[in-house]
């Protein structure tokens, strides 16, 4: 659960969403509310009760097993509310959909609407077109706007730009990204990998996984954005042993400072402190050096200096 420490409204979602972030939490601080958002993929726990809140509300879906929780809370006197923004009651609407989204629809949302009723919940909803579908259960129309969260543009960009050649380096980033992300929250990581890398990392938070794209699109892709720091770990084996130094002229072009392994070929290529920084392959010190350099703006910045002063220099040799 996050939010405020003395919470008195509960905002139950599958984590943070675009319905949390742009309807619901600005709507409850406009009312004078202190929301804090209680994910529903967890189970509920006997720890959780409503304490001094008075307000519930179900954003979109939600799972059965939280049935008996809500319940339990209106027997208490907590006022319930139901926001939808989609047609989530109505199963002519989801004609047309993959079945796999109708499905999700159909278990956390439509086999809800009875329940909900005999609850005598409230209903909120996103669009005057909801608003007047559903105008017997007298819905409150919602108006978008942003969050204090979602208007937030800090953040550190760490990418790892890995081939299928890179299992072993993939599987050994696991845990030092979970370290790292789990003692901050402004560091994001952006990996290359198919469905094997997604399933990796997929319950990690600020953690994206780009599908492999060909040279053409990747060049294309990887200028558009900047990115902060990145990574190129390197296990010894054969294969690695004949490898170049490739990664610092596709790290240098998105402006990033490298962390890459004291291994051939970045050792007695990159400057260590310079234009990259130089480890060994422990856990540990790539933890501590992330969450170091995450927070230096400055050594960043001078280091991304040294990398472009580097790279001019190298243009200007194969020029001559």
């Amino acid at each position: 659960m996050t939010g405020d420490s003395v919470p008195d409204a509960l905002v139950l979602s599958d984590g943070a969403t675009a319905s949390t972030d742009y309807f619901l939490f600005p709507y409850l601080k406009q009312l004078g509310h202190r929301p804090t958002l209680v994910d529903t993929r967890g189970v509920p726990g006997q720890s959780l009760h409503s304490g001094d809140c008075r307000l519930v509300v179900i954003a979109r879906y939600l799972p059965s097993r939280w049935r008996g929780m809500l319940v339990q809370w209106r027997h208490q006197g907590t006022r319930i509310v139901y926001f939808m923004d989609d047609d989530l009651f109505d199963l002519r609407a989801l004609q047309g959909l993959p079945w796999r989204y109708k499905w999700k629809i159909v278990s956390r949302a439509v086999f809800h609407r009875r329940w909900l009723q005999s609850l005598r919940a409230e209903l909120w909803v996103s669009t005057a077109h909801l608003a007047e579908k559903y105008a017997q259960f007298r819905p409150v129309l919602l108006h978008p706007t942003m969050s204090e969260t979602a208007t937030k543009h800090k953040g550190i960009l760490v990418c790892y730009h890995g081939t299928g050649s890179h299992e072993r380096e993939i599987k050994w980033l696991v845990p030092i990204i979970e370290r790292v992300q789990a003692r901050t929250d402004h560091v994001h990581f952006e990996l290359v990998g198919a469905h094997a890398v997604h399933k990796l990392f997929r319950r990690l938070p600020r953690v994206s996984v780009l599908h492999p794209m060909s040279w053409p699109n990747y060049l294309s892709f990887t200028s558009i954005q900047k990115r902060d720091l990145a990574l190129a770990p390197l296990l010894p084996s054969a294969f690695n042993a004949a490898r170049g130094p490739t990664k610092f002229f596709d790290y240098s072009r998105m402006g990033a400072v490298g962390l890459y392994s004291n291994e051939p070929p970045y050792r007695g290529f990159i400057k260590n402190g310079l234009d990259g920084v130089l480890l060994d392959n422990d856990p540990a010190l790539w933890v501590d050096a992330l969450l170091g350099l995450a927070c230096d703006h400055g050594k960043r910045e001078r280091m991304a200096a040294e990398i472009r002063r580097r790279v001019g220099e190298l243009l200007l040799t194969v020029k001559r």
